[in-house]
C-alpha cells in the first residue's frame, strides 16, 4: 500500500466511488470542519479511522507537512495512452495533451497536474526513468488532482510524440527565449505541449520533435519563469485562444 497525507488529497480518494483508501490515521488532538468531514466519510465508507500520536505520523511519512492525517491506499494506477486520448474536457474545442520531458522535482509535477486539471487538458505524460513519478508529495502538490486526470507513463517520449504526430497533434515545445511569441500562435488544432526539465529544458532529440517552440513574453528582467508556472501561463493562454476563436 501507498501513504498519502494532507487534507485535500484525503478528500478525494473519499469522494471517489470504490475509494481507493484502506485506513486513515489522523494526528491526536487534530479537530476542526475538514477533519471532522474526512472522518464522517469513512466511516460511512467503512473505511477504518485510527487516532495516532503526531510523531507517528512523521515518523510514516517521513515528513511534517502531512497536516496530520495520513491515508494508506492501494497503488495509484496510471492511465493508458487510448484512455487520454477520450479525455477531452468539453469545454475545449480541441485536445490538449502536455508530456513532460523530465521534470524532477514532485511539487513541480504535482503543481503542473493542478493547472492541466483546471485549465482543461486531457491529461499529462511523464517518462518512466529519470523523472518524477506520482507519489504523495506529487498528490499533495496536485491537491488530489491527480486522480481525477489521466497520467500516463512511458519509457520512450520521442515515440510517443512520434504517435500522436500521427493521430494529427501538433507539438509545441516551451522555450525561455528565442521561441514565438506564445499570443502570436494559432492554438485552436489537436495539440501536445511539451515543457522540459527544471535545469535543461527540452532534450534536443525532443526537441527537434517539436513543430513549433514557443516563449512567454517577459516585462521584468529575470530571465525564466519556473517551469510549473510557466506550464500554467501557457495553457492559459491555449484556454483563451480556443474560447475567443
Amino acid at each position: 500500500m501507498e501513504a498519502v497525507y494532507g487534507i485535500n488529497p484525503i478528500k478525494v480518494l473519499l469522494a471517489r466511488q470504490g475509494t481507493p483508501l484502506k485506513r486513515i490515521i489522523v494526528a491526536e488532538g487534530r479537530s476542526g470542519a475538514a477533519v471532522k468531514e474526512i472522518v464522517d466519510a469513512a466511516r460511512q465508507k467503512k473505511v477504518p479511522v485510527e487516532w495516532r500520536r503526531r510523531q507517528d505520523l512523521d515518523e510514516l511519512t517521513g515528513r511534517r507537512d502531512h497536516q496530520g492525517i495520513v491515508g494508506f491506499r492501494s497503488s495509484f494506477v496510471y492511465a493508458d495512452l487510448d484512455v487520454l486520448l477520450k479525455n477531452r474536457n468539453p469545454c475545449m474545442s480541441h485536445d490538449l495533451i502536455l508530456i513532460l520531458d523530465g521534470i524532477l522535482d514532485p511539487q513541480n509535477l504535482g503543481s503542473i497536474i493542478r493547472s492541466a486539471h483546471c485549465l482543461g487538458a486531457n491529461g499529462v505524460v511523464i517518462p518512466a526513468d529519470r523523472a518524477a513519478s506520482v507519489t504523495p508529495a506529487v498528490m499533495k502538490a496536485s491537491a488530489g488532482s491527480a486522480e481525477y486526470l489521466p497520467i500516463v507513463r512511458v519509457t520512450n517520449v520521442s515515440r510517443t510524440i512520434d504517435d500522436l504526430k500521427g493521430k494529427g497533434f501538433w507539438v509545441f515545445g516551451a522555450e525561455t527565449h528565442g521561441g514565438k511569441d506564445i499570443r502570436d500562435h494559432n492554438f485552436n488544432v489537436p495539440a501536445v505541449l511539451v515543457m522540459g526539465s527544471e535545469d535543461r529544458g527540452i532534450r534536443p532529440l525532443v526537441k527537434r520533435k517539436c513543430d513549433f517552440l514557443v516563449t512567454i513574453p517577459m516585462a521584468g528582467e529575470f530571465d525564466s519563469f519556473n517551469v510549473a508556472v510557466a506550464a500554467g501561463i501557457i495553457q492559459y493562454a491555449i484556454l483563451l485562444h480556443r474560447w475567443t476563436k
